[in-house]
């Protein structure tokens, strides 16, 4: 055995001791250690920036605000239980954009090529022709790259242009710090998106094994052999149950592309773990009452025992025997729970583009001048 193995350990780095080292201790492989690693570079860059020349009133106050923000985001990463995604990430895009107001010339030049490189390949919609213009070159923000890193326009063979003033690097900074926020809006978006989609599908998974133990539970040889003449109440549940897991097994495959990805996502849960799951049984159980009614689908055995006539139905189904006749029931109560949301959602919106309409046809002619509209004579 070597001598150094009875040493006692050495103590840590005072840069192990931060907020954060804990939680990235025991969670190597994870996510934490890139938070962390984030954390700190904007410190060791905050750390630079402080040691600045000729630091003014305002670049004081902005620094100071960085290290609120980056002990903030600290605090964030090392809760005990429930991580704060939003906050934490939205703390690092404002130290971001703070740090390109103060940080020097030499650092800036390259982060300004990669924020340029980044909101040409993140930003496609109607925002990228306004920032780098049609030809990709004459927007503002191509523009102050150039200047920041002193390079002529393109095809002008000029010399070198001098370095910029106080304003146009003002200027210059606070065109990269409005880029970078566009670029961070958008990859928030979509990582917004996508946790709330990766969310809702645990839970939908959570919920339709819910669902299975209760069916498991509530089905028994005894209901399948009296189907369908013992409907109420354990038939009617378990049809409801057959509607609803569809539509939870529709949340567990459908990604929407939700529009207010940041804002209260309670409704979004809601929607889709409530409403949808309710949507799904009364689908369910309306096509048990479509059937039992006999007027747009029917499902029978081969001998025929029952007494009303289904050659008036649509849809005449014929299967082997009772036992067949609840699973085929069970089974199109869950394409109908599957496809309830979007079939009556269509519906819905065009009975409410109807209404809306007639309603815009009531309605007086809107008088934008104020003046009350003339008076038709009155005729004895």
């Amino acid at each position: 055995m070597a001598a150094t193995d009875t040493l006692p350990n050495p103590p840590l780095p005072e840069l192990m001791k931060r907020v954060g080292f804990r939680r990235r201790r025991r969670g190597f492989g994870s996510a934490t250690q890139l938070l962390w690693n984030r954390v700190e570079s904007n410190s060791s860059l905050l750390a630079l920036c402080r040691i600045r020349e000729g630091l003014t009133a305002e670049d004081e106050a902005i620094l100071e605000q960085c290290q609120e923000k980056l002990d903030a985001a600290r605090w964030c990463l090392d809760k005990p239980a429930g991580r704060w995604s939003f906050s934490f990430w939205e703390l690092i895009h404002e130290v971001d954009g703070l740090l390109l107001l103060v940080m020097p010339a030499s650092t800036l030049v390259p982060r300004a090529l990669e924020i340029q490189q980044q909101f040409e390949r993140r930003v496609t919609d109607a925002r990228a022709l306004l920032w780098l213009g049609a030809d990709k070159a004459s927007g503002p923000l191509p523009r102050c790259v150039r200047r920041l890193a002193r390079v002529d326009e393109p095809g002008s063979g000029a010399a070198a242009p001098p370095p910029l003033d106080v304003e146009q690097s003002r200027y210059c900074r606070s065109v990269l710090r409005g880029a970078l926020d566009t670029v961070n809006q958008q990859v928030d978006k979509t990582f917004w998106q996508l946790s709330i989609n990766v969310t809702l599908q645990v839970f939908s998974t959570l919920l339709l094994l819910a669902v299975f133990l209760i069916s498991f539970v509530m089905l028994s040889p005894a209901l399948i052999q009296e189907w369908p003449r013992d409907l109420v109440p354990t038939g009617l549940l378990l049809v409801g149950f057959a509607g609803a897991s569809g539509a939870i097994v529709s949340n567990m495959l459908s990604k929407e592309r939700f529009v207010v990805a940041t804002g209260a996502t309670g409704r979004f849960f809601a929607y889709h773990l409530l409403v949808k799951p309710v949507i799904g049984a009364f689908a369910g159980l309306m096509l048990l009452f479509l059937e039992q009614s006999r007027m747009l689908l029917s499902v029978d055995t081969r001998d025929g025992t029952t007494s009303v006539d289904a050659s008036t139905t649509l849809f005449h189904i014929v299967v082997s025997d009772h036992q067949a006749v609840f699973f085929t029931l069970m089974a199109l109560a869950v394409v109908a729970g599957w496809s309830a949301d979007k079939l009556l959602s269509s519906i819905m919106d065009k009975v409410l583009g109807r209404l809306l309409g007639q309603s815009e046809k009531l309605l007086p002619p809107s008088n934008p001048s104020g003046t009350p509209p003339p008076r038709a004579p009155v005729t004895r």
